[in-house]
């Protein structure tokens, strides 16, 4: 109970994804001390319960990584199971869904990374400009994906969709 309290509070602001450096700590020596404008956005989330989909809403900040994104989805959808017991962030994809046949799937590295010098920054939803109320949905990990880190469309009807829910 102490430990998702504390993993709330951190969570209110932004984290660096590399580091673990966040701007509400209560360690001084992991306070991210640069000024970030941030917002928070709730993603609708779409969730297998057996036999029927549920949106269900989830709070992210626009500044996180779509890993991290993954991370609270997965805290929020199994919120009383152990941590064991559920999937791995690895495992899933990130589809942000729009209309009913476009989905766009979500990556921290693909060929729309901005590069800065020699550094490569990790995509966030700020990056890929997701709206607030914006639909996802946590995927099994696509096979097409692409070693080049790709950005992958795919366009399918409704009646497939449901196989792919979580």
């Amino acid at each position: 109970m102490l430990y998702r309290a504390i993993k709330y509070q951190v969570d209110k602001g932004p984290v660096d994804a590399v580091t673990g450096k966040a701007k509400c700590t209560l360690n001084d020596s992991h306070l991210l001390r640069e000024d970030i404008d941030y917002r928070s956005v709730t993603l609708s989330v779409l969730v297998k319960n057996d036999e029927d989909v549920q949106p269900c809403p989830v709070r992210v900040l626009d500044t996180d990584t779509i890993t991290q994104v993954k991370e609270k989805i997965l805290d929020q959808i199994y919120r009383g199971a152990a941590y064991s017991q559920r999937p791995s962030a690895h495992a899933l994809d990130l589809e942000w869904r729009s209309g009913q046949a476009g989905h766009l799937t979500l990556s921290d590295d693909d060929v729309t990374a901005i590069v800065q010098g020699h550094w490569k920054k990790l995509n966030t939803l700020q990056h890929y400009k997701v709206p607030d109320g914006a639909t996802v949905a946590l995927i099994p990990h696509s096979q097409t994906f692409s070693k080049e880190g790709g950005v992958h469309q795919v366009f399918q009807t409704a009646e497939s969709n449901t196989t792919l829910f979580i």
